[in-house]
């Protein structure tokens, strides 16, 4: 049964103002603004597009090559600091392909939501330059089950992170991919927060995960933070940590940044939802032990696994804790199938753990009494996240697929359906007719905010002017945020009051 919404009655960011009051900004870096107030880990440190121009999109067409205007692809093409904004609704049906860094994908913006056939950044082998991304509240489906239309794309990956330096990823909802729901390779100051992952179809599912992997002296590998996200029905790399040789056309493949740079990683406050393996490592680099280790820094805390009855593993490889030169804080990480056991006595080797828990060979990497000091994340107890993390991430308010999502993960009564056959083929299913989306409010001077807001905020509505600062400090508690992000924030908070609404209304059933 769909959840019962709850709609407010006034405008999105008004919502907003009510929720947040004077907000304040907590950063582990005092001197960098983060992304937006809530932007967490390592990512936090991506600006954006902020001071830049106001592009918004006005077509779902699917535009691959982005020579329309008004397409997402086309905004996606242009240079320089820009942030795009969405007066439609709907699917697009193309993958999003950013070609040029310093963009905020505002998808909080559309009355009805995006979907997308996949996201890519490669500023690997296509050498783009797409660093600095801020991508909020968007959908991202391949959805191969689904029927193509003529002249649209769709990627194997849901999100494909190559070359690429200062991400924060939010709120986003990535699912029925073919290859892998993320890769995130090449890849730093990466972060992906309150997102939902889920259900990769087909013959590939069974490493349908994240991949992180590869490594390159211009593309370093080092500090991502995965925090605060659903997996779902995921049957493979919860992530996989691996680096493997790699290069360019004209060049032969290196190991040298594998060897030369430690992986710091921050994979905290995660819900795993039927989860078909654990956290695995590639121990080796280049998978040959004469290359020597591929060293990690993890920081894992409350985490709750929530496997189907058959599941025959623990929650991380015991590789991980076979090399000495890695160093790891664990704490508060649970899965109910044994619950006197936590942390290390649940990571295994093999397939039976059934029948040889609780771990008790703790290895040789170093077991830290405190967390490494990376970015600040907001912790939650691990066994509260079963009610407190569905039907709040993802994009909100969810649509149907990521509903159905939430229930399941509540109840947490798993079917025994093979992974990679997706339990329902609802990834474009739309919750209005697409024939009467919901309207975009009047901004008559394409800045990205409403007339309406403007006007109560003691702004010109006919006057393009996003990059003001003046309402940073009294809506925000800080200043450095332009007007279009403070509108933006309150929009997003917005969101986040519906779906409250909706998990309330539906009394977390």
């Amino acid at each position: 049964m769909h959840d019962t919404f709850v709609r407010w009655a006034l405008p999105y960011w008004q919502i907003g103002l009510l929720l947040g009051g004077l907000l304040t900004v907590g950063s582990a870096n005092a001197q960098t603004l983060p992304s937006f107030p809530g932007a967490e880990g390592f990512g936090e440190v991506a600006s954006g597009g902020r001071g830049g121009q106001v592009l918004t999109v006005t077509t779902l067409a699917a535009d691959p090559a982005g020579q329309q205007p008004g397409s997402l692809n086309w905004a996606l093409r242009q240079s320089g600091p820009r942030t795009i904004v969405f007066a439609v609704s709907g699917v697009i049906h193309a993958y999003a392909d950013i070609v040029h860094g310093d963009v905020t994908i505002a998808g909080q913006t559309s009355p009805g939501g995006i979907t997308v056939r996949g996201i890519v950044c490669d500023g690997h082998y296509e050498r783009n330059t797409c660093d600095n991304l801020i991508i909020r509240h968007l959908r991202s489906r391949p959805a191969w089950n689904d029927p193509l239309p003529a002249g649209g794309t769709r990627l194997d990956d849901a999100l494909r992170l190559d070359g690429v330096n200062r991400v924060m990823l939010d709120h986003l909802s990535l699912a029925h991919a073919t290859d892998e729901v993320m890769q995130i390779s090449w890849a730093s100051d990466v972060s992906l927060q309150h997102s939902v992952l889920a259900e990769t179809v087909g013959g590939h599912a069974e490493l349908g995960g994240v991949l992180m992997n590869y490594a390159h002296a211009e593309h370093p590998q080092d500090r991502i933070s995965l925090h605060h996200n659903l997996w779902f029905r995921l049957s493979g790399r919860m992530p996989e940590i691996t680096c493997e040789a790699s290069g360019y056309d004209d060049e032969s493949p290196r190991i040298d940044a594998c060897q030369n740079t430690p992986l710091q990683l921050e994979l905290s406050n995660n819900l795993y939802a039927d989860p078909g393996f654990p956290i695995w490592y590639g121990r080796w680099v280049d998978g040959n032990e004469a290359a020597g280790p591929y060293r990690v820094q993890l920081n894992l805390r409350g985490n709750l696994f929530l496997p189907r009855s058959a599941h025959p593993y623990g929650i991380a490889a015991s590789d991980l804790l076979a090399e000495a030169q890695n160093s790891f804080f664990v704490a508060d990480n649970h899965n109910p199938a044994y619950p006197g056991e936590i942390d290390y006595a649940l990571f295994y080797c093999c397939n039976d753990f059934p029948l040889y828990h609780p771990n008790a060979d703790f290895g040789v990497a170093t077991r830290r009494s405190e967390p490494h000091p990376f970015p600040a994340i907001s912790l939650q107890s691990a066994l509260g996240l079963q009610q407190s993390l569905p039907g709040r991430v993802g994009r909100l308010p969810n649509d149907t697929m990521d509903r159905r999502i939430a229930t399941t993960t509540r109840i947490a009564v798993f079917p025994a359906t093979p992974y990679g056959t997706p339990l329902a083929n609802d990834a474009l299913t739309l919750d209005f007719d697409p024939a009467n989306p919901p309207v975009a409010a009047q901004d008559s001077d394409a800045d990205g905010m409403p007339d309406v807001f403007e006007s109560a905020h003691g702004l010109n509505p006919n006057l393009y002017s996003p990059n003001g600062t003046g309402l940073s400090l009294p809506r925000l508690g800080v200043p450095g945020y332009t007007d279009l992000e403070v509108y933006l924030h309150l929009t997003a908070l917005a969101l986040q009051a519906d779906s409250m609404a909706a998990v309330f209304a539906n009394g977390f059933e």
